[in-house]
């Protein structure tokens, strides 16, 4: 999706500015969607329902969603019926659009910092059996340890454990009780992290610069350019 904020639409008779525009391309077919933010104290009656439909057909929204911090007075939700106007509150919102957003998410994450999971998969630590001294084997040990805590964060979020089955994904915050039980180090913005968004963009910067590290370790990969080894680790 591409999403403007306070965008002004230009209507047939004037302009008006909307709270959220949003373009979302599916198959090569581009939707519009509008959203009125209200963060009001009282529930949103039925002239306001009013208001957006004209914004909506004036405009050629494909849909449009009204969302509400008290909910909507009855007149509101029969104003909504059988339109392209969907009426929610902000986690009703969110729900609608969840699904979605996490399924490209933990993609574009795997494909960013995928590799990481190699390092902590049972196999084994690549090129570990391949360090010639004990100063190695600590060196090697040392970054393992501190990144550890990816590699156990990131299992839950991998897209090819939902092509298996719909596995659900993590309450937040993350539940790392047992890690620290078994002595693992966590950053204090990890433990604390209560959305997926702000996690997983967390974890993903965290990971990239593991991965870099570990490399840095490995024997098979040490001194070699980052395009080299994308296959090798």
């Amino acid at each position: 999706m591409t999403v403007l904020r306070q965008a002004s639409l230009t209507l047939p008779r004037g302009s008006v500015d909307v709270d959220v525009l949003a373009h979302d391309t599916i198959d090569g077919i581009r939707h519009t969607i509008i959203c009125e933010c209200k963060n009001w104290a009282a529930a949103i009656p039925k002239a306001v329902v009013h208001s957006f439909r004209t914004v909506i057909l004036e405009t050629g929204a494909h849909r449009g969603y009204i969302i509400s911090k008290a909910g909507f007075q009855s007149g509101a939700k029969e104003a909504a019926q059988a339109t392209n106007i969907d009426l929610a509150t902000f986690e009703e919102f969110q729900h609608a659009y969840f699904a979605k957003w996490i399924r490209k998410r933990i993609w574009s994450l795997e494909e960013a910092i995928g590799n990481i999971n190699t390092y902590y998969e049972p196999l084994g630590r690549p090129g570990y059996s391949q360090l010639n001294d004990e100063r190695e084997r600590a060196a090697y040990d040392a970054v393992y340890n501190k990144y550890l805590f990816c590699g156990l964060m990131l299992v839950p979020f991998s897209p090819y454990i939902r092509m298996v089955n719909d596995t659900p994904y993590p309450v937040l915050p993350f539940d790392v009780s047992k890690m620290e039980e078994h002595g693992i180090q966590l950053p204090t913005d990890i433990r604390s992290a209560t959305g997926y968004r702000e996690l997983l963009s967390l974890l993903e910067g965290y990971a990239s610069v593991g991965l870099k590290e570990l490399r840095a370790v490995n024997p098979i990969t040490r001194g070699k350019a980052s395009e080299e080894i994308e296959r090798e680790d």
